[in-house]
């Protein structure tokens, strides 16, 4: 009888239960991630393959600098992972894909632009 009793419980709460949730306010919405690499508020006094890739995109001449001489780089879907990396740091992680001639290149556009 007690056994009976103990399950007709536990099956009227089980029934119960999606009723409740109807009634449950809502959770909060959950705020986007934010991007990993924000816009810099600092700027480079001169560009280099040393200087971060999000600091060199932030000047719209080098955004276009790096677009011309590394097409894919800032279409990547990994973008925002290596972002706050340099070309140099890039290069070690790119399995050849950023060679040394590649670098040099990009150097020697980065060298004419005006500082900021």
């Amino acid at each position: 009888m007690l056994r009976h009793r103990a399950t007709t419980l536990i099956t009227l709460s089980l029934a119960c239960l999606p009723g409740c949730a109807a009634h449950a306010p809502a959770p909060p919405p959950v705020a986007a991630a934010p991007p990993h690499c924000i816009v810099p508020t600092a700027t480079a006094r001169s560009f280099s393959v040393n200087t971060p890739v999000a600091l060199i995109v932030a000047n719209p001449r080098g955004k276009a600098i790096l677009q011309r001489d590394v097409p894919d780089l800032l279409t990547n879907r990994s973008y925002q992972m290596f972002c706050d990396m340099s070309l140099t740091q890039l290069a070690t992680l790119s399995n050849g894909q950023l060679t040394t001639a590649k670098l040099n290149q990009v150097q020697s556009d980065l060298a004419q632009l005006d500082p900021p």
